[in-house]
């Protein structure tokens, strides 16, 4: 039963479209998904990120699943190693530049630069 709960999850992950990011000149792969009734429902709106949400990052060879920690003036997503945040600077979300960062086991954060690409207009 587990098998096909995990099989069933990843094919639901796999088919939904998600937002590239460019982080570090590298693209980086985003889809964050409500959870707190079980569906996986994924958000396409910061402001109706649930509780029991989270992230998916998929970046060079990584791929993260980190859950919401909420705070004040933010919605991230953090397993304490790894934080993806989008801050409030007073006007609403920022969503085009989300805070990308990573601690080393000596404690140094490296901090990622990550952008949404700008679009070509025809």
């Amino acid at each position: 039963m587990m098998t096909l709960f995990s099989c069933f999850l990843s094919l639901v992950l796999a088919l939904t479209p998600s937002p590239t990011f460019d982080c570090d000149g590298v693209p980086l792969k985003v889809t964050i998904r409500n959870n707190l009734n079980g569906d996986f429902s994924v958000v396409t709106d910061l402001e109706t990120v649930d509780p029991g949400a989270f992230v998916v990052l998929d970046w060079q060879d990584i791929s993260l699943m980190l859950p919401v920690s909420l705070r004040k003036g933010e919605i991230s997503f953090t397993d304490r190693k790894w934080l993806w945040s989008y801050q409030d600077k007073e006007q609403g979300l920022h969503e085009e530049h989300p805070r990308f960062a990573q601690l080393l086991p000596s404690g140094e954060i490296v901090e990622h630069q990550c952008k949404l690409p700008l679009t070509e207009s025809a």
